[in-house]
């Protein structure tokens, strides 16, 4: 995504192939041939954003046979630690990619949906959604140091501090919390 936010900083006519001045004549197939020069350039970004967009949102996006709430329980919620390589590893398996950061709340699912029933706060996202942690509570934070889908290596940092996450009303198969967390919005 910081390719195309690096795009939007560009002038606007960077973005465009400069025909020649129109006092020049052209022959008509000349001017079919630079009018799809100029076209084409621009519709082979627009698939490249398309296709960027796709890749980052398949990258991210939770297993179609699970809820939200499943998936978040899955990437975070790890009441017994144990070592980042392989617990996130088995995280990967599902999107087949070496995942950067992941973060691991060392409680079970029915303390953090209890986190759900604190004050609403604002998410980084500027949802409203968002609710913290009673108080300090123990995580491991795992960080990509080096490899490959399958291959990859992690680095632990162990804290004891406060969280924040996002809440949704639960859906078929969630567990029968009036909300359920979602989504790992900070580590405070």
């Amino acid at each position: 995504m910081k390719f195309l936010e690096g795009l939007t900083r560009l002038p606007h006519d960077d973005l465009f192939i400069h025909l020649p001045p129109h006092s020049v004549p052209l022959s008509p197939l000349r001017e079919m041939a630079l009018a799809r020069a100029g076209c084409c350039p621009l519709l082979l970004l627009l698939l490249l954003l398309l296709g960027l967009w796709v890749a980052e949102v398949l990258v991210s996006a939770k297993p179609k046979d699970m809820t939200s709430s499943q998936w978040f329980k899955t990437q975070h919620v790890q009441p017994s630690p144990q070592a980042c390589n392989s617990a996130i590893s088995n995280i990967n398996k599902y999107t087949e990619r070496c995942k950067d950061l992941n973060t691991f709340l060392h409680e079970p699912f029915s303390s953090v949906a209890i986190t759900c029933q604190t004050p609403n706060i604002a998410c980084k996202n500027s949802c409203k959604n968002c609710h913290q942690s009673h108080g300090p509570m123990s995580l491991t934070m795992g960080e990509l140091t080096s490899g490959k889908y399958p291959n990859c290596r992690y680095k632990e940092k162990h804290l004891n501090t406060p969280y924040i996450v996002a809440c949704d009303p639960p859906q078929q198969g969630d567990p029968g919390y009036p909300l359920v967390p979602v989504y790992l919005d900070k580590v405070v």
